[in-house]
């Protein structure tokens, strides 16, 4: 269909332009710049009556203009690398901003007026004080930049480059809070071209690129994911998009010589003109229902009546339309209210279910729009944004993002080794990389990656690569094995259209994917898929070791602002087995930054708070903190984490201004030693208390695996090595926590400490230490409690010794619950040698640990009339731990 034309005037040299409206209400006019150097100032209702004057005394191209939200001023950036700041209504100049070395080709202010952005063809982005003309930060932007906005929270600022990479800033640290090339599309950097972006007026709930396949990608805020796209009447690439001032209409200007007229909520075309050049720049009218546009030509035109007038105007608040679609006609083209079809929800590909988001509370979601509202911060609707926090987009565990200037970024990093990325001009350079080539001496050759695969992860027995879907090919996994018998053992598989990779992971004999369909797509090493299963909702990442493979999904909308509501499994794919799940806990306000296992099997999650947890079985399964960044970090220290065990982390440190490790040089790692973050009474103990719940995790750990290997029927020797290993460590640490409480006067804590000693030996030095330290009443304390606990381990000792005939005799002994009493050692005190030798056995000493504690408590309680602290300590003989075997001791205290 054939599309009316605008009629324009001609006012400046053909050329990169800017154009916008300027001036009260009652003498508005619309102002312009070109290469020409020449200022316009027009009358809108009749673009004829206009006034040309020079902006300087040499003609200097103009490139782009931006007017004060105050209209106040307006800023020009020219061929001559100047930033200039210009008075309004008189147009006269005021003050250099700042200047570059390159041409200026994007300027932006922010929503108050009081910064400025700008950039060019030169390297960086310079924020300015509009009331100083001072340049008070420089992002570290690529060169080549083509746009620039402000969200209308001054939050974030978006850039576009002329290679079509998007990146969002963070404007409380400048940092770069997400990176993506080949978003828009990419312009030749001689040419007008601007590749204009926008965000929605609500509060900045999305951002509008111009996409790379003619249409107008619309980017979530804080999970920048793509939420939906506008595509349509565009038959090439387009140039730039602008809201209308409430946010329901995006115009749209194409290379095509194209300008749509988009409703946001329909995501369908209303309205469209054609042009005799592509726009180069446009501005919504404040009041009326108009938009101005210069082309590339320098042609000015004006859009009148471009909300249809069945419509609400683009003026309209969005809290005035009727909840069902219906209202009263009023008058005035495009400012009356009219119906609202609703919207079609088939091919919606939203990041959140939307029956999951119909089940949330407190969603006001009118019928005939898909765009849910909230109360912005002036008060305002807000459109296209739940309540509470943005569920996060999925990560690649050890993974970089794109978009810095280096070409080059990690696809995944582990304790293995690295694949690198290179970015080329029509395709990607895959390289494997090894920490230990001995282990490894076969060299994966590189891949030339003609899908742009987007995810990748390194296993012990092969890669896995994932890409999202394009124009020409659909979502796409690969695989490739380190070693193989047989040629053509690499395989690939495409899925179905409308299933997109999200996540990837590759594990000793399985590899798997998630998918956009909620997907978990399990595959053998050579290609058979063994399973499929379905995921309780988006999956946010997935990881594997061994046989072990652990995901993690949303499990409904964010509950609030502060938390994301997040679920995990871990299955053991060799027996097709969900070993647990549940919720997966994050700190407040974060996100879910890295995914894995440790060394010992024990699940592990590190969020963006720097948070590090551990799944341990203790209270029938639990996540322990067991690394907090911000206790451990010096100056600004970001630890970028690559595996760990459950003694130390393994990380990368980086810093907040470079806050992911960089491809080159290659990254030093560091070991950091786990430390629970423990509230101590006495800050000298906390660090000692600390690595005494890190010694009790790790035998807990290995005494567990030492029964699961007994019941299987397993050999367990080297388990019980390990497990005789905890329990020294775990002794040496009581020991410095009965130490140091012992030289603090802490004497209750000091016993507790003693009475947790799992070794005679260990206890025989507690009491040496007490007896060191004069603490006669104490040292008298852990030798009774000893002497108990030698006696209970004879019992038990003797129980399993003795001979089954003996109480099949007597069966009342079975049925009397005293004749097993620890509270009678006394009956028991005939035991022989041998089986007091016989209780000291790897088994029983492993089973004695637990009613310790209890005779701790025990003896603690009955012997709390006792004054630990005497005054005559000299008078009470100390008694004495005997060197040698700990249990002859026990028999001279038996005698």
């Amino acid at each position: 269909m054939e599309s009316p034309t605008l009629d324009f005037v001609s006012a400046h040299a053909p050329g990169m332009a800017g154009i916008g409206y300027a001036g009260r209400t009652d003498s508005l006019k619309v102002i312009s710049c070109g290469q020409d150097g020449q200022l316009c100032t027009q009358n809108p209702d009749d673009l004829s009556d206009k006034i040309t004057k020079s902006m300087q005394a040499e003609a200097v191209a103009c490139h782009c203009l931006a007017v004060s939200p105050m209209q106040d001023n307006f800023a020009v950036g020219d061929q001559a690398h100047f930033v200039k700041i210009y008075r309004l209504p008189d147009g006269a100049f005021n003050s250099v901003a700042t200047r570059f070395s390159l041409p200026v080709r994007a300027l932006a202010y922010s929503p108050s007026g009081t910064n400025l952005a700008a950039a060019g063809d030169d390297e960086g982005i310079k924020l300015i004080s509009a009331a100083e003309s001072k340049v008070f930060r420089t992002l570290r932007a690529g060169a080549y930049t083509r746009s620039l906005a402000f969200d209308p929270e001054s939050e974030f600022l978006a850039s576009v480059s002329a290679e079509g990479t998007l990146q969002i800033w963070d404007m409380a640290d400048g940092k770069v809070k997400y990176a993506q090339k080949r978003v828009a599309p990419k312009v030749d950097v001689t040419s007008a071209r601007r590749s204009g972006t926008a965000w929605h007026p609500d509060g900045g709930s999305l951002l509008a690129v111009p996409g790379t396949d003619n249409d107008v990608s619309m980017f979530e805020r804080l999970s920048w994911s793509v939420a939906f796209s506008l595509k349509g009447p565009h038959s090439a690439p387009i140039n730039l998009v602008s809201f209308s001032p409430n946010g329901l209409y995006l115009v749209s200007a194409g290379t095509d010589s194209l300008l749509v007229l988009w409703d946001v909520s329909q995501r369908r075309a209303l309205n469209r003109r054609s042009t005799p050049a592509t726009i180069s720049a446009v501005s919504w009218h404040p009041d009326h229902n108009s938009l101005a546009c210069v082309s590339e030509e320098g042609s000015v035109a004006v859009w009148s009546d471009i909300v249809p007038g069945d419509h609400p105007g683009p003026h309209v608040s969005p809290d005035s339309l009727p909840a069902h679609g219906v209202a009263s006609h009023q008058e005035g083209a495009g400012e009356r209210a009219g119906s609202v079809e609703p919207l079609e929800e088939e091919g919606m590909d939203s990041f959140i279910d939307r029956d999951m988001e119909d089940d949330m509370a407190g969603n006001e979601t009118a019928p005939g729009s898909a765009i849910k509202r909230r109360k912005g911060p002036q008060g305002r609707a807000v459109h296209g944004m739940p309540r509470g926090a943005s569920p996060q987009a999925a990560i690649q565990p050890g993974a970089t993002p794109s978009g810095d200037s280096s070409q080059k970024r990690f696809m995944a990093y582990n304790a293995m080794g690295c694949i690198i990325c290179k970015e080329e001009e029509d395709f990607n350079v895959m390289e494997v990389a090894m920490h230990d080539t001995r282990a490894q001496r076969r060299r994966m050759p590189h891949l030339n990656d003609l899908y742009r695969f987007s995810m990748a992860a390194l296993g012990d027995r092969g890669v896995i690569y994932g890409s999202k879907s394009s124009k020409d090919a659909p979502s796409t996994i690969m695989y490739r094995p380190f070693d193989s018998w047989a040629a053509n053992s690499d395989w690939q598989v495409s899925l179905p259209p409308g299933e997109e990779a999200t996540a990837v992971t590759a594990g000793h004999s399985f590899s798997a994917v998630a998918t956009s369909q909620h997907m978990l797509r399990i595959f053998s090493p050579a290609g058979l898929q063994s399973f499929v299963m379905t995921l309780h909702g988006p999956a946010v990442a997935l990881a594997a070791q061994g046989h072990l493979l652990a995901a993690v999904w949303h499990g409904s909308l964010p509950a609030s602002a502060d938390d994301q509501s997040l679920q995990y499994a871990v299955y053991d794919i060799s027996q097709q087995q969900q070993v647990h799940c549940g919720s997966l806990p994050i700190s407040p306000g974060a996100t879910l930054a890295w995914l894995g296992f440790a060394e010992e099997t024990l699940l592990a999650s590190y969020d963006s708070e720097g948070v590090l947890r551990l799944r341990t079985q203790e209270y029938g399964g639990c996540w322990v903190p067991v690394f907090v960044s911000a206790q451990r970090r010096k100056n600004s220290e970001v630890y970028w984490p690559v595996s760990l065990t459950m003694s130390q982390l393994t990380c990368i440190v980086c810093t907040a201004t470079q806050p992911v490790p960089q491809v080159a040089p290659r990254p030093v790692l560091t070991n950091m030693a786990l430390q629970v973050p423990v509230l101590a009474a006495d800050a000298s103990l906390a660090q000692l208390e600390a690595d005494l719940l890190k010694c009790n995790l790790q035998l807990n750990h290995c005494r567990l695996h030492l029964a699961e290997l007994t019941e299987a029927g397993e050999s367990i020797s080297d388990t019980e090595q390990s497990v005789a290993a905890s329990e020294v460590a775990l002794d040496r640490c009581l020991l410095k926590l009965f130490n140091a409480a012992v030289r603090g006067d802490r004497l209750q804590q000091a016993l507790e400490a003693a009475c947790q000693l799992s070794q005679a030996r260990s206890l025989e030095g507690a009491i040496k230490l007490a007896n060191h330290n004069r603490q006669t009443a104490l040292a008298e304390r852990i030798a009774l409690f000893l002497q108990t606990r030698l006696e209970l381990e004879a019992a038990e000792a003797d129980q399993v010794m003795s001979p089954e005939p003996a109480l099949l005799e007597h069966p009342e002994v079975q049925d009397d619950p005293s004749s097993s009493s620890p509270s009678q050692p006394q009956e028991n005190a005939s035991q022989s040698p041998a089986a007091v030798q016989a209780g000291t056995s790897t088994a029983t000493g492993h089973a004695a640990r637990k009613p310790l504690l209890s005779s701790a408590n025990t003896l603690s309680q009955t012997n709390a009339s006792r004054d630990l602290s005497s005054k005559n300590p000299g008078k009470r003989k100390a008694p004495q731990a005997q060197s040698g075997n700990p249990f002859a001791r026990a028999k001279v205290s038996k005698s």
